[in-house]
Formats: C-alpha cells, sequence, structure tokens
C-alpha cells in the first residue's frame, strides 16, 4: 500500500478546489477525476482499501503533467505530485506499465538513454560544432563538467543547446570536459513511469564517473537533470543549472556581450523554476543583452503554465499534450512577441513542434541561442 507520509499529504487536502482551477489539464479535461482534487480522493480511497487498481485508473493518473502548479496554489501545503507519483508507482506494481512507458524503460535498461539509440553516439551533436576543443571527450581529470542529458543529446531540434554551451564555455577559458557514451541518463524519466527503483545504476554509474575525474563542478542545461541531481544525487559537487553558470561568468567579465535589438518574453519551465526555485537568473541573463526588450507573460514565475511536455503526458496522450502546448502560445501572442525565450529541451521541442504544426510565426529560442549571439556580436 502507499507510503504513509504520502497518506499524510492527501490527508491535508480540504478540497477547496484552488488547484483544480491551476491545472493545465483541468483546462481541458471538464471531469473530476483527472483533476489534483480528484486525485488525491482517489488514492485516498486507495490507501483505504476501497479502490482497486485497474487500467482505467493508470490512465488517469497518467494524464498529469506533473509540473506542480496544484501543489504551489494549494493552502493547505499539500505536496500533490508526490502523491501522484506515489500513485503511479503502485499501479505500475500491480498493473505494469503502458506500452510506450514500458519500452521507454527498456531503452534505459538497454541503452542508457531515452531514445533507444547507441549510448556510444551521446556525442554526435559534436560533428556539427566548429572549432570544437579536441580533448573535449576523454580527459582524466576535469574541474568541471558538462552534463548534457538525453533530449539534447539525441534530438536533432535541440541539439544547438549544447553545441551554444561548449561555444560559451570555451570562449570563457573555462576547463571542462563532457562524458560523451559515459554519460547515463539521470533517471528523471523513471520517476514520471513509476519506476523509481530502477533508478539507482544509472545514478551510481554517473557519480562513478565524475568522481573519477575529480570534478568539483557540474553544469546541466536540462532542467530535471539538474533537479533530479540536486534532489536525489546524494554527493558534494557543486551545481549549476547553465543559466546560473553563465551569469557567474558575466559578472566575472569572462563573457562580454554586444548589442542585440529584439522582443523576447520568457517561458519559466516548471522543472527549472516553479520546482528547482530558479527564476532570477534566465532573466538576468537576458537583461545582460543590451538593446533586448524583455515581455514578461502573464503567468510567470512560480504561476507559469506548463508548455505541455512534462510528466512523460507526451507519451501517455499526445492529443493532451498539444492541446496544452497550443494554449500556451496563445498566451505566448497576448505579449506580442514574436520570440519566446526557454530554459528547457523539452519545453523547445513542445512549444516549436506545436507552433509549426498550427503554422504559428513564432521563434523558438534557448536562452543560449541568445548569449552566443550577443556574445558574437561583441567580438
Amino acid at each position: 500500500m502507499i507510503a504513509e507520509t504520502i497518506a499524510n499529504e492527501f490527508n491535508q487536502c480540504n478540497k477547496c478546489g484552488l488547484c483544480v482551477v491551476a491545472c493545465p489539464v483541468c483546462q481541458e479535461l471538464f471531469l473530476e477525476k483527472y483533476s489534483p482534487r480528484g486525485k488525491i480522493q482517489l488514492a485516498k480511497f486507495y490507501e483505504q482499501g476501497a479502490l482497486e487498481l485497474s487500467d482505467h485508473y493508470r490512465d488517469i493518473f497518467s494524464k498529469c503533467l506533473l509540473c506542480g502548479a496544484c501543489s504551489v496554489t494549494c493552502p493547505s501545503g499539500v505536496d500533490l505530485s508526490k502523491v501522484f507519483l506515489g500513485m503511479r508507482e503502485e499501479i505500475a506494481d500491480a498493473r505494469g506499465f503502458q506500452s510506450t512507458t514500458k519500452q521507454l524503460v527498456k531503452s534505459l535498461h538497454e541503452h542508457f538513454n531515452i531514445s533507444g539509440e547507441a549510448n556510444a553516439d551521446r556525442g554526435e551533436w559534436l560533428d556539427d560544432l566548429e572549432d570544437a576543443p579536441d580533448d573535449l571527450i576523454g580527459k582524466d581529470r576535469a574541474d568541471v563538467v558538462y552534463f548534457v542529458g538525453c533530449v539534447a543529446s539525441f534530438f536533432p531540434m535541440v541539439q544547438a543547446i549544447p553545441r551554444n554551451i561548449v561555444r560559451i564555455l570555451s570562449h570563457a577559458g573555462v576547463d571542462f570536459t563532457i562524458l560523451g557514451g559515459e554519460e547515463w541518463c539521470c533517471g528523471f524519466p523513471l520517476l514520471g513511469a513509476g519506476a523509481s527503483g530502477k533508478m539507482a545504476a544509472l545514478m551510481e554509474h554517473n557519480l562513478e564517473r565524475l568522481n573519477a575525474l575529480k570534478a568539483h563542478t557540474v553544469i546541466f542545461s536540462c532542467p530535471s537533470c539538474y533537479r533530479t541531481w540536486k534532489e536525489l544525487y546524494h554527493t558534494e559537487l557543486e551545481m549549476f543549472h547553465s543559466t546560473q553558470f553563465i551569469g557567474k561568468l558575466i559578472r566575472e567579465g569572462s563573457l562580454p556581450l554586444g548589442k542585440i535589438e529584439t522582443t523576447v518574453t520568457y517561458h519559466d519551465p516548471c522543472d527549472l523554476g516553479r520546482k528547482g526555485g530558479v527564476f532570477d537568473e534566465p532573466r538576468e541573463l537576458l537583461r545582460s543583452i543590451p538593446g533586448l526588450v524583455f515581455r514578461e507573460l502573464e503567468n510567470n514565475r512560480a504561476k507559469s503554465v506548463c508548455c505541455g511536455g512534462g510528466g512523460n503526458l507526451e507519451m501517455a496522450d499526445p492529443d493532451l499534450s498539444a492541446r496544452v502546448a497550443r494554449n500556451k502560445i496563445e498566451e505566448i501572442q497576448r505579449t506580442g512577441a514574436t520570440t519566446v525565450v526557454t530554459s528547457c529541451q523539452q519545453c523547445i521541442r513542445t512549444i516549436k513542434s506545436r507552433a509549426r504544426r498550427q503554422k504559428v510565426d513564432l521563434d523558438v529560442l534557448d536562452v543560449t541561442d541568445l548569449i552566443v549571439r550577443a556574445m558574437e556580436a561583441g567580438q
């Protein structure tokens, strides 16, 4: 049965319904069972032995972005994500995985990445990077390690992000390395799949590799990797999201930036902002670029609306994920900006893909795209 610590969470729920208003899924599915409040009650019935798990309940709990908007709205302080993850674990144990989730878990077990491709190909994005450091992969020792993550390593749409990071760190004179094929998935996708018990081997391997390098700092451009390491990897390594580390380089004077005349808005990724607490650093980067005009979204910082790409929802219900992304694009358009900037490779994939399908004229960038442009303008 569900752990006592999780039961204590849902016992605090007073059924006020504020979470229903905050939930992006509830804006599309107008049924109580799909709402955070409804899921809390189902979890409570299950804990009391009044509900038998079935594929139907697996479907209900899969329709969640795990974005955390419900938790920051809850006046009772219920950690709803903890409950939902706990129920996914219970359902996976009782009923097994959905076919798409099963393939994901298999890929992580056999290939150590979410793509199912050979893990030795993690560094292939370097082939399109001119003047990459010759010893970027394969160093015996390094103080700083850039942990690229699965999505940016294998999905061409966002491979500009690691290339940008390498350009920026190299330009600033940072001595760093990447792990290439020795980097394994951080394990985050297994949490959403209800298979957290399978994370240990991935985590142990990554820690062993960084310890062998005698590293003291690790940088992440993926918010989910960043959160997973910060919260679940028991290590004294200094950890930075790329926006934090780049901001540090700018403040130290290692990264002079030139002028870019453009108007942008910024989308706070759920794992970086609401769940990771990193709100100011990306905005400071944007404001450090001369000539750039910045407009806030209506829902920003902790109230940011998910792009639709969280919680493995894209695998469980692609149509629902697309509808949430459509709503995000409409919010972006209301700012009048034709460029949206974010700090998450999954947000870029989700928003850009939906904008293309809807034939919306929207430029979707990572913050490092603008930093590289400004860096080049300042030369």
